[in-house]
């Protein structure tokens, strides 16, 4: 087993305008000798399987868009949407019918919006959603693709010299099926209550 190493770049720019603020970025990994992890899908016990080896060539990519609005004085909002991609070389010797790599359990793409109104002082209302693209899973199959929604409300105050917040929140509003890994149904509904305190 050789050790990986690799170049990476990245590259990004920030515009801020009157009411609104845009970020873009793209990077981009050359790396030699990945190591790849096949060991959930090698059959047996992975003696002797190749479930952990070396791709000689990888190739990892993508970009990021992302803008801030201001809409007036109470309202917030950010949209952000992720892309990513790789090329891999193939090694014969160790890739069998039940070879993944890493990067592909991934989502090609994601986006997420979020947005605040602050309904009165220092008392905010928060919406936020995301979408993720189908992927690969480490069993040969495809997870399929998602949207979940998250409500939240968040108050800010002080008491005798000290900010506390609380925040009520529910996630998974809409009771989605999804799964972030395969075999692991997420919860249908989440909800909470948090409190903390800034000495």
């Amino acid at each position: 087993m050789k050790p990986e190493s690799a170049w990476e770049y990245e590259l990004g720019l920030i515009q801020d305008f009157k009411a609104t603020t845009l970020r873009a970025a793209v990077w981009y990994y050359d790396i030699q000798d990945f190591i790849n992890d096949n060991g959930i899908t090698a059959p047996g016990t992975g003696l002797g399987s190749g479930c952990l080896y070396n791709i000689d060539h990888f190739k990892l990519y993508g970009g990021e868009l992302e803008a801030a609005v201001r809409l007036g004085p109470r309202l917030r909002a950010t949209m952000a949407y992720v892309y990513q991609e790789y090329d891999v070389e193939e090694n014969p010797v160790f890739e069998k019918e039940w070879t993944y790599y890493l990067p592909g359990l991934l989502p090609k793409h994601k986006v997420k919006l979020l947005a605040r109104y602050n309904v009165w002082e220092d008392g905010w209302f928060q919406l936020s959603s995301r979408y993720v693209y189908k992927r690969e899973a480490q069993k040969g199959t495809v997870l399929d693709d998602y949207i979940t929604l998250d409500l939240g409300f968040e108050q800010t105050f002080r008491f005798q010299g000290i900010k506390y917040t609380a925040s009520v929140f529910m996630g998974n509003v809409t009771g989605t099926d999804y799964q972030e890994q395969s075999g692991y149904f997420m919860p249908k509904y989440v909800w909470g209550l948090q409190i903390g305190a800034r000495f």
